[in-house]
């Protein structure tokens, strides 16, 4: 299927009015349509983006990645609402109930995240992506994106666009269901992770990047069986020394993950 198949396929699935997690399995399978909002220079970390990621005690975001420039890092939080949730009330003006919670949710998020403690802690549960390490120490600002509902509720009326606009700040931006299918082939795929407490599953059976498995430890990665074989297959143009020697990176590391039971 090509992209503009897959960006038809998605509109049809946005007018269906599914439940959230419809949406969110959909983006996990077809990566180009998660959103690129903050990415800096280096491009998304690893090419990967964890799911479901949980902060603190009642915080979770739907998508996250690092995303690198010289001297510093972005750290995405993405937050997914439903297409047809409402920005407006009717045909007034007034920020819609729905709209007005997925901004406190933001709100909350970043006012979790004033905390030095919090910061702290939430870098080291997710240090395994953050790499190289000896970078991680560089400073890392929050970045948070809000996917919500569909462009024709406001894309005609001018006074509605600004007070959409006015929502956002220099560290947080809306975008719509419609927006994620734009762009797509400048979009690479990306791998979907999932954290767990001592290890970062890896839930692609492809090898989207091979750099990636050159930055991450191994020992802390757990994938399928079909990645599993992949990667013992090497091939890749990725090297890295370890005792003096020179290895390709995914022969190297195939032995070395952690295997998911079938």
């Amino acid at each position: 299927m090509n992209l503009d198949e897959e960006a038809a396929r998605f509109a049809r699935l946005l007018d269906e009015e599914r439940e959230e997690q419809a949406y969110q399995a959909y983006l996990e399978q077809n990566t180009r349509f998660i959103p690129r909002e903050f990415v800096q220079n280096h491009g998304i970390g690893l090419s990967i983006v964890l799911r479901k990621l949980s902060f603190g005690a009642d915080y979770k975001t739907d998508f996250f990645y690092f995303s690198k420039s010289t001297d510093d890092w972005n750290a995405v939080f993405i937050e997914l609402e439903k297409p047809w949730s409402r920005f407006f009330k009717g045909n007034t003006n007034e920020y819609h109930g729905d709209f007005s919670r997925a901004l406190q949710q933001i709100n909350q998020w970043k006012a979790w995240f004033l905390s030095d403690q919090n910061k702290a802690g939430f870098l080291a549960s997710v240090s395994a992506v953050q790499v190289p390490r000896h970078m991680a120490s560089n400073p890392t600002y929050n970045k948070y994106v809000l996917v919500f509902g569909r462009r024709a509720e406001y894309e005609g009326n001018a006074d509605r666009r600004r007070l959409v606009r006015a929502a956002e700040t220099d560290d947080f931006k809306i975008m719509t269901f419609d927006s994620l299918a734009e762009g797509l082939s400048q979009k690479g795929e990306l791998a979907v992770g999932s954290r767990h407490n001592q290890f970062i599953d890896i839930l692609s059976d492809e090898v989207i990047d091979a750099g990636m498995y050159a930055w991450m430890e191994p020992t802390q990665l757990r994938v399928s069986k079909a990645l599993r074989e992949k990667l013992s297959q090497g091939g890749s143009n990725h090297f890295l020394f370890q005792d003096g020697q020179r290895h390709e990176v995914l022969s190297y590391v195939a032995p070395l993950v952690r295997v998911r039971a079938a």
